[in-house]
């Protein structure tokens, strides 16, 4: 915990080591009750726990850990399932430098491909995205450097190495999801830095509602039983308005290109994410939408779909409701959820 000290003459000084962190903690309702499959039909009710904590060792320096407490894997056919198979595990865990404008960490980390699976709005908004591209839990080192031109907004160019955790934090607590291993295979098990990413990102451009963007190309070399490596490109855009009346609209749009996803040979897929998100007063609606095209080898276009409402209490505590249809290999489902969310921070 940090440690200040005041006197008449002198501004509080903040000591180190310091440590700060939150706590999201959420109870989700997901009932999928109508699909083209009926084997699909299920209802899942589960929580979610994410303790994050930084420890700051010094102005420049810090360690961050962050953990998972969820469902280890999805709901079996026909199964109505509450609060069972949770499984506790680490998602990141690196040690950070920050000086003025260069920012470097190594550890276990997100890599940072994409934003959608992290920005999109909705109670169902980054389904497809988290599925899909996001690149979490490698072990990597990313550095970046950031250039603030006050007005023209911030933008911050980064590169880094990574590969799949291979290690004992690549298991779970309580209900066992297995340890990751070299020869399980998928792109970027390959126990050394033969993958790698480069992204440019800005945010905080006056004038377009402080636009932000974010560009990334990233190779993930492949691993044991996969014939090609995969590469992938993403553009996003995104921004917040004030509309007048205490409104805002946040859209954001992502366009995604992978080619060999998953290190399959022949298979290209693509994925566009349009959503938009209007708040007031602490209520919000999201709308959001994304397709996902699998071609070349095979030709499947699926959707989803989603809509969705909430109110957020000055306590701390959120509701939302939601409702979202999903086209995948030609099944469609329909689910209507409800979550509730409150965030402890120390």
């Amino acid at each position: 915990m940090a440690v200040c000290v005041t006197s008449p003459s002198f501004a509080a000084q903040k000591t180190y080591p310091s440590i700060s962190g939150e706590i999201p903690i959420e109870i989700e309702n997901d009932w999928a009750f109508k699909s083209d499959d009926r084997a699909n039909q299920s209802n899942d009710l589960y929580t979610t726990i994410e303790p994050a904590v930084t420890v700051q060792l010094s102005p420049s320096w810090s360690i961050f850990g962050h953990a998972v407490l969820e469902p280890v894997g999805s709901a079996g056919k026909f199964e109505n399932r509450t609060f069972e198979d949770i499984g506790l595990y680490v998602e990141d865990l690196f040690v950070e430098f920050n000086k003025k404008a260069f920012n470097v960490k190594a550890g276990k980390l997100n890599v940072g491909f994409g934003v959608a699976w992290d920005k999109t709005p909705g109670l169902y908004g980054t389904d497809f995205a988290e599925d899909g591209y996001e690149t979490s839990e490698r072990i990597g080192v990313i550095g970046g450097w950031t250039v603030d031109t006050n007005a023209a907004g911030t933008h911050t160019i980064s590169a880094g190495s990574f590969f799949q955790d291979t290690t004992f934090l690549s298991q779970s607590a309580f209900k066992g999801r297995g340890d990751t291993r070299k020869r399980d295979g998928g792109v970027s098990n390959t126990g050394d830095f033969s993958s790698f990413i480069v992204a440019l990102n800005g945010e905080k451009i006056r004038g377009l509602g402080n636009f932000g963007y974010h560009i990334s190309y990233m190779h993930q070399a492949n691993g044991a039983g996969n014939p090609s490596d995969e590469t992938s490109f993403a553009i996003a855009g995104f921004t917040r308005f004030d509309v007048g009346k205490g409104v805002t609209f946040s859209p954001i749009v992502e366009f995604v290109r992978q080619e060999n996803p998953g290190g399959v040979q022949n298979q290209d897929r693509t994925f566009l994410t349009v959503a938009s998100q209007f708040e007031w007063q602490g209520y919000n609606v999201a709308a959001a939408w994304t397709k996902r095209h699998t071609f070349k080898a095979a030709d499947d276009r699926d959707f989803q779909f989603q809509l969705s409402a909430g109110y957020s209490f000055d306590f701390g505590l959120s509701v939302d409701l939601g409702w979202k249809i999903a086209d995948e290999g030609n099944v469609e489902t329909q689910t209507f959820g409800i979550l509730a969310a409150y965030l402890f921070k120390f």
